[in-house]
Formats: C-alpha cells, sequence, structure tokens
C-alpha cells in the first residue's frame, strides 16, 4: 500500500502542450478615413485603400499691393483722419478736435478720457489741466508737456509722479521743487504765488 502510494507520487507531472490562442498583433487594425463632403468614417480591410472624394480647387490668389499703391491709401487714411472733427464718445466738449471719451472739454485735440481740460492736445486720463502737451493721469496742470502721474505741476516738462513743481525737468517723485530745486512748502508757494502775477500763468 504504501509502495503505491510512493509511485503515485512519483509519477510525473506533465504539462498542458495543448495549442492556445493568441491575438495576432502583426496585422493592422483597419484604417479609418473620414470623406469630406458628408463628414463619414469607412472602415477600409487592410490592402485597400478608399477613394477620397475630389478637393475643391482654391480660390484665386488676390492681386499683391504694389508699394505705391500701398502709400497712397495709407496718406488717403491720414489725410482723412486729420480733417475729421468728431469726439466719439464724448459729452459736453466745446471747440474739441478728435477727442474721445472725453467730458466738459474746451478747445482741446486728440485727447483720450479727459475731464474739465482746456487748451489740451494728445493728453490721455487728465484732469483740470489747461495748455498741456503730451501729458498722462495728470491733474491741476498748467502749461505742461511729456508728463505723467503727477499733480500741480507748472510749466513742467518730462517730470513722473511729481507734485507741486514750476518750470522743472526731468524729475521724478519729487515735491514743492523750483527749477529742479528743492524748497520748503511756505517758500515755494510765495515764490509761486510772486511769479504768477510777474509772469502772468
Amino acid at each position: 500500500m504504501a509502495g503505491t502510494r510512493r509511485a503515485a507520487r512519483r509519477q510525473p507531472k506533465y504539462l498542458d502542450l495543448q495549442p492556445r490562442q493568441f491575438l495576432d498583433t502583426t496585422r493592422q487594425a483597419p484604417s479609418v478615413r473620414p470623406v469630406p463632403e458628408r463628414g463619414l468614417v469607412v472602415r477600409a480591410p487592410p490592402g485597400r485603400e478608399v477613394l477620397r472624394a475630389p478637393e475643391k480647387p482654391a480660390a484665386p490668389a488676390a492681386p499683391a499691393m504694389s508699394r505705391r499703391q500701398f502709400e497712397n491709401e495709407y496718406q488717403r487714411l491720414l489725410r482723412e483722419f486729420g480733417e475729421a472733427a468728431d469726439n466719439p464718445g464724448s459729452f459736453s466738449c466745446q471747440g474739441c478736435r478728435q477727442c474721445a471719451n472725453c467730458m466738459f472739454c474746451v478747445d482741446c485735440q486728440g485727447c483720450y478720457r479727459c475731464t474739465h481740460c482746456t487748451g489740451c492736445q494728445d493728453c490721455s486720463h487728465c484732469t483740470h489741466a489747461e495748455d498741456c502737451r503730451t501729458c498722462h493721469g495728470c491733474a491741476y496742470c498748467v502749461r505742461s508737456s511729456n508728463c505723467s502721474g503727477s499733480s500741480y505741476l507748472t510749466m513742467c516738462h518730462s517730470c513722473s509722479d511729481c507734485t507741486y513743481c514750476l518750470g522743472c525737468v526731468g524729475l521724478q517723485k519729487k515735491d514743492f521743487h523750483i527749477l529742479n530745486v528743492s524748497y520748503g512748502k511756505t517758500e515755494y508757494f510765495r515764490i509761486l504765488k510772486a511769479l504768477r502775477e510777474e509772469m502772468g500763468f
């Protein structure tokens, strides 16, 4: 009995050598080709081509513009713009030309979003300015040019972020200056008052 059990144990285990079905990855998947006319998808078997619909002929290219034609048209646009006197988006502006989105301005030209300005030109986001040129974001400035972010400037040029300056040029973040020289607050207003009476500004 024991020998029979040993024999059964010693019997070799045979492997399952039956052929298995594997996925053949060497074959290509069916190609998918869209049809341009209807937008349908056609599955073509391997080795076959699907005929595409004939493409529409491209529109003929526009003729090239010559340099002379471009310059003539450009000059015409400049003349029309210079002759225009409209003030789009502006309210209660008197004697103004080519000002946009301005309010309560008088005799201004080419300004943008300015309010209560008089005689200003090419300024933007200014308020209560008088006779200023190409200033941006300034308030209560008089006879100044190329200034930005400043207030209470008189006869200043190319100053930025300044307040209470008179006759200054190229200053940045300065207060109470006359001809680029610093003064105390009291002395500044005393000199300013005397010059206003004498120079008439």
